[in-house]
């Protein structure tokens, strides 16, 4: 069985290059994970804000999971934790969801 996860951040316009490079560093550590089977980013433009969406596969929750609790993760959100509490934040909206694959589709 494959599991997809995605998380999205809705951020304020002026914070997408912050977020960009945030992403770009995620999806290179996804793809020197050895259990991450896949991975890719996708970016929406609103009006006053960017859509940043990333997408991984993994063989199963704890595969996912393994990588969710690197110290580097944890460093990271304990660096963001006060920025994000703050009126100022760039933070808008932040979703995960997970994904049993069903079928698929290959060409």
């Amino acid at each position: 069985m494959v599991i997809v996860k995605t998380v999205t951040f809705e951020v304020k316009k002026e914070a997408r290059e912050k977020f960009e490079a945030k992403f770009k560093h995620d999806a290179e550590s996804l793809a020197n994970w050895e259990t991450c089977l896949a991975n890719e980013v996708w970016i929406a433009e609103k009006e006053a804000a960017v859509i940043l969406t990333a997408i991984s596969k993994w063989h199963s929750e704890d595969d996912f999971k393994a990588w969710m609790k690197r110290p580097e993760h944890a460093q990271e959100h304990k660096a963001h934790a006060a920025e994000r509490r703050s009126e100022d934040s760039p933070l808008i909206s932040k979703n995960m969801m997970s994904y049993e694959e069903v079928t698929a589709t290959t060409k």
